[in-house]
């Protein structure tokens, strides 16, 4: 009987983003690892390895492709998340201060709309 690897991964995340999870807001982010393909390997699966990152609310969902087939698509693809990642980053450290400041802020009562 022949023996089939099992895929490895480096990351392999799918998460709620909210506390509720009535409201699905999602993140899934997977990248396999293709370190243990040999070099040696005819059809070079190590091209064709997944990177994926998925978001969604309850409305819309996006993906990202990180091509990893050739250098120049490798390189491409980690500036595309590094600049991903200092986006993010810079938005966490923004809302982090908002909360704070906006904690410290005397509690009044929500007004209606009308």
């Amino acid at each position: 009987m022949a023996h089939k690897e099992r895929t490895k991964y480096h990351v392999r995340i799918r998460k709620f983003l909210n506390r509720d999870q009535q409201y699905p807001t999602i993140i899934i982010s997977i990248a396999e690892d293709t370190s243990g393909i040999p070099d040696s390997d005819e059809q070079q699966r190590w091209n064709w390895g997944k990177v994926e990152l998925e978001l969604g609310d309850c409305y819309r969902r996006v993906s990202f492709d990180f091509s990893m087939e050739t250098r120049r698509e490798r390189a491409s693809s980690l500036h595309k998340i590094n600049q991903m990642k200092e986006a993010l980053n810079a938005v966490h450290d923004a809302i982090e201060k908002e909360v704070h400041s906006r904690n410290a802020r005397p509690r009044t009562r929500r007004q209606s709309k009308k």
